[in-house]
């Protein structure tokens, strides 16, 4: 029989149509390879909605209205677990439906920062992408560095304050212009600010705060260019896509020229050939660095699915830099993943089977007997 996959996608998010545009297309790689595909769409207002018969990406604008909301109730028969859908309408009754493996397109907040993931743990389900702790440890940004400071990754110089105690004096001390501005746990280059000055810098803050209660800034990285490497697990081995090195007709790769594709410019994010170079354009000896030192991130961080990890090269003095990790990047990075010689059948295979054996890992012995509670009892007496 089938397995039945609940892609979870949307939610309350700033990344929200980004989390629409990656789940439509990793459903139609799911149904190409054998799987039964049942989306639950989050609206951003938090309303769980499911529609078996979905297609057209454009209707998801109305699904508020054409969608049916779904009654959350999960229990556990016969070793299998079952999801509850209370349909609204008139002499329809319930239906149950198996779920077998949950695979979660959520990017940001509500979602890829472990609030799935711990829903998934507390009723057993196995699940696509990393564990609660290192899916919230992964999207912020600020602890993210610190880990890889304790194992010895290089970085740039940077500074992190609540947006209440920004101080721009004290951050002109420490760093040197040009600048980046962002919020600490925001992805898809939303809201993130290169500034030249002290008045782009106190503009730039100003507009992290309205997403985000800290702010990262960091310094810019002379003759830059951006590199990416994605890692998954397949059959017990850590492997890693070829470095890729998305283009730009600015200073540093936007929202825009990852997801808005035109004629002339954008779409890195769907591996549009004229933005993407794959194999990057580096020294090989850097290009094998980047993947021992994505492996070993993947390692130190207990990653699942398939995240990529995006690095700073300074090409004229030959200094890498770690920039951070992307645990669900948008549409997979699988433009990557089939220019490294996996196919979109296989890496949703490698992608389900690696869920099932990290659900198989969890399951720890739970029991331990003990008579504190006639104890207890005693004691109330």
């Amino acid at each position: 029989m089938k397995k039945n996959v609940w892609v979870f996608f949307g939610s309350r998010s700033a990344e929200h149509d980004v989390s629409i545009t990656s789940a439509f297309v990793v459903m139609k790689w799911l149904i190409k390879a054998g799987y039964n595909v049942l989306p639950i769409y989050i609206n951003q207002k938090g309303k769980w909605l499911y529609n078996k018969d979905f297609s057209d990406i454009k209707k998801i604008k109305d699904a508020d209205n054409t969608w049916m909301e779904l009654s959350i109730k999960l229990w556990e028969v016969d070793n299998k677990m079952h999801l509850e859908q209370s349909k609204k309408w008139l002499f329809s009754g319930k239906e149950q439906i198996d779920l077998d493996i949950a695979f979660h397109v959520l990017h940001g907040l509500a979602g890829e920062d472990g609030s799935i993931q711990g829903l998934c743990e507390l009723v057993w389900i196995p699940y696509v992408w990393p564990g609660i702790l290192w899916g919230s440890t992964t999207l912020d940004k600020i602890i993210t560095k610190d880990i890889f400071v304790s194992n010895n990754l290089p970085i740039v110089p940077y500074i992190h304050f609540e947006k209440w105690n920004a101080n721009l004096s004290d951050i002109e001390i420490k760093l040197n212009y040009p600048m980046f501005v962002k919020p600490y746990n925001l992805g898809s280059s939303i809201w993130v600010s290169k500034v030249e000055n002290t008045e782009e810098l106190k503009n730039a803050i100003e507009v992290a705060e309205h997403y985000s209660n800290e702010i990262i800034v960091e310094e810019w990285v002379n003759n830059l260019i951006e590199l990416n490497c994605a890692v998954c697990e397949k059959d017990s081995e850590v492997i890693t896509t070829l470095v890729e090195q998305p283009t730009t007709n600015a200073n540093f790769l936007s929202f825009e020229e990852k997801y808005i594709v035109t004629d002339n410019w954008g779409g890195t994010m769907s591996g549009n050939e004229t933005k993407v170079h794959i194999p990057a354009l580096i020294p090989e000896n850097i290009a094998l660095d980047i993947q021992e030192m994505s492996k070993k991130i993947f390692k130190i961080f207990k990653l699942g699915g398939a995240p990529r990890i995006d690095y700073l090269y300074d090409e004229k003095n030959d200094k890498l830099y770690v920039n951070e990790i992307n645990p669900i990047p948008g549409a997979m990075q699988m433009h990557l993943w089939e220019k490294s010689g996996l196919s979109q059948i296989d890496f949703m295979h490698t992608l389900i089977a690696s869920a099932v054996a990290q659900n198989d890992r969890r399951n720890v012995n739970t029991e331990f007997k003990s008579n504190i509670l006639d104890h207890t009892i005693s004691f109330m007496k």
